[in-house]
């Protein structure tokens, strides 16, 4: 194979990028990622689109290859993977880049379950994932208006980031490593408007899944065309109208650096709106009884995946702004968490009724490619005449918890399904993975809960 261009750069950089090109920063940032990670993954293994994964799956009876997180069994490394993605989607808790959307739920359940598999290193699992993120996210940016025509960009990007990383966990030599990211693209989907349904949850999964497969049907001499990402009618042309991109793979930085933690479990785009404003009713101990109304500006591309006005339903309610203002004035002075998406807060008569108070307006002159950010001025109303306003700052600049509130977040989720002292030897395994030798330590620790 002779052929230059996107595709074998992807494949290129993945075999050479290692472990030691990580400065020190980044190897902390990536070991907080995956302790969020794992905690989000146990709570979802119990709601209902978490275990409408795991059902299916159990009943495939595959090989015993790696651990489905707080479920209790073992399944191949595809189908841990689909789990595990899906499991720590549900939450809605992942975490994410700006404005490309890429989330680690897509990448660190592939990186885990194939690495479980072959009993690789904390480092190799960091190594893995750092690559997969990189590749997932430089397409994401250099195809935004893909998801302007309806895909979801993170689902898609996500299962090429893995099936590279899945390669070089396989050794698998350059030319078979493009033959791998080439069948991603074929197997890589997910659509934007699938957002408050169950699908878009297992998509997540799925990036993993097909991710592996695409590299093991690669290893196994399936192939595909050595330049389907950068071609006419290829990938990115087919998804966003893009040829010959540059993706400047680990240029100034490797993209998973700006990875920001969610402190909601919804959408993203929701996370700095949500944080102003409830700084906005703490500052002027706004209460739920005096609000007449609430004014949200936002940028089209908000509203792609932040559509409704009244929910239906728990997953609906993690894409519903009206919904995470109403529960963040209600609950003022308590943490707005899981529950707070919960089907009782969805059909409670006082959270409705503060959504109905919540008016989107939308600003077409504020147009961006995809979902890109704009700042979000937001305007509450009181009855008694009063006016509060607060700029929001853009969905685009990540919201970056320190380490202490990372632990925060992730005890929250996983004291819900492991004991504490279970909880703190996972904790101390991942903040410290560069020492770990074996990765299916976590795994074991993490797929059979004991609580």
């Amino acid at each position: 194979m002779t052929s230059k261009g996107t595709t074998r750069d992807i494949a290129e950089f993945a075999i050479k990028t290692s472990y030691d090109d990580f400065d020190e920063k980044l190897r902390q940032r990536i070991k907080e990622i995956l302790l969020d990670s794992v905690g989000m993954t146990l709570p979802g293994a119990f709601m209902a689109q978490g275990v409408a994964a795991i059902n299916y799956i159990k009943e495939q009876r595959a090989p015993e290859e790696a651990g489905v997180w707080g479920a209790g069994f073992r399944t191949s490394a595809e189908w841990a993977a689909a789990a595990n993605g899906c499991s720590s989607h549900t939450t809605e808790l992942e975490d994410d880049t700006y404005p490309d959307g890429t989330y680690q739920v897509g990448i660190f359940p592939g990186i885990f379950a194939l690495g479980e598999k072959l009993h690789i290193s904390g480092k190799q699992a960091m190594e893995g994932f750092v690559i997969a993120f990189d590749i997932a996210g430089k397409l994401g940016l250099a195809s935004l208006e893909a998801i302007t025509r309806g895909f979801c960009g993170p689902g898609l990007h996500s299962t090429i980031g893995v099936a590279a990383s899945a390669a070089k966990m396989l050794k698998l030599d350059v030319d078979t490593t493009v033959h791998a990211v080439s069948i991603a693209a074929s197997q890589a989907s997910g659509l934007v408007k699938q957002t408050g349904s169950g699908i878009h949850l297992y998509e997540a999964g799925k990036s993993s899944k097909d991710g592996i497969s695409s590299a093991m049907l690669a290893k196994h001499g399936l192939t595909g065309l050595p330049n389907i990402i950068e071609m006419p009618m290829g990938y990115l042309d087919s998804i966003a109208g893009v040829t010959d991109p540059d993706l400047k793979l680990g240029v100034g930085g490797f993209h998973s650096v700006n990875i920001g933690i969610k402190r909601y479990p919804c959408c993203f785009m929701q996370q700095q709106v949500m944080f102003g404003f409830q700084e906005l009713i703490t500052e002027n101990n706004i209460s739920a009884d005096d609000v007449e109304s609430i004014e949200v500006d936002v940028q089209p591309g908000f509203m792609i995946p932040v559509r409704f006005q009244n929910p239906e339903n728990e997953d609906q309610s993690r894409f519903s702004l009206p919904h995470s203002l109403a529960v963040l004035l209600l609950d003022k002075g308590k943490k707005v968490f899981l529950d707070s998406y919960s089907e009782a807060k969805v059909h409670d008569p006082k959270v409705k009724a503060l959504r109905d108070k919540v008016k989107m307006i939308v600003h077409p002159e504020w147009m961006l490619p995809g979902i890109s950010g704009h700042d979000n001025p937001v305007k509450i109303r009181l009855k008694d005449g009063r006016e509060f306003s607060k700029v929001c700052t853009s969905a685009d600049v990540s919201m970056i918890l320190d380490v202490n509130e990372v632990l925060e977040k992730y005890m929250d989720c996983a004291l819900r399904v492991v004991s504490k002292s279970r909880a703190d030897e996972i904790a101390d395994l991942v903040l410290n993975l560069e020492k770990v030798d074996d990765i299916g330590k976590i795994s074991e620790l993490a797929t059979y809960p004991d609580k």
